[in-house]
């Protein structure tokens, strides 16, 4: 492993060969030894294996090899403003998955963790699923910038996701629809 033991370099850049276990494994220590470096996972194919393993491991994007240099240059940067990036194909896969209109939207439980989400939270979610930016979630409920970031940094801790594409495959997976604006 090219990172040194104690080192906290800005962006990693993960070479995956097949996402096997190891790599998977490799890429959740990765993870775990640092919280401030970003994590972008490189792979010639994009297989939906790699996709959700690093997704699920915390990283910040994957990218395909054979993408143009400007295309990864850009995506780097999304990356280094905080953004996760991941390929169309795993928001088509998601929203494919099986997302109803007619989930619930009263507190969900997370069964694993015994905490509960407000109603307020799972709005946020919702609003987070029908592609809103803070400031339009926040235009939306009629609650400032600030509301809706706390409220998001809630539902982050309460669910354990380290980033906001996280929050909304644990959404899907917990039947939160999509609120979609007119």
């Amino acid at each position: 492993m090219a990172v040194r033991q104690g080192s906290h370099p800005d962006l990693i850049l993960l070479n995956l060969q097949s996402g096997n276990a190891d790599e998977m494994a490799l890429l959740k220590q990765l993870r775990a030894s640092t919280t401030v470096s970003r994590i972008v996972v490189l792979a010639s194919e994009l297989t939906s294996q790699i996709m959700s393993g690093a997704l699920q491991a915390g990283a910040d994007g994957c990218l395909n090899k054979t993408m143009s240099c400007e295309a990864l240059q850009r995506s780097l940067h999304l990356v280094m403003l905080g953004e996760a990036v991941f390929p169309r194909s795993i928001a088509d896969l998601l929203i494919s998955s099986g997302i109803e209109e007619t989930a619930p939207t009263h507190s969900a439980t997370l069964p694993s963790l015994g905490n509960e989400l407000s109603k307020r939270e799972i709005e946020i979610l919702r609003c987070l699923l029908g592609g809103q930016s803070n400031k339009a979630i926040a235009r939306n409920l009629n609650i400032t910038e600030s509301t809706v970031k706390m409220h998001f940094k809630n539902v982050m801790r309460k669910i354990r996701a380290q980033n906001r594409t996280q929050a909304a495959v644990w959404a899907i997976q917990h039947g939160i629809s999509p609120r979609l604006t007119a």
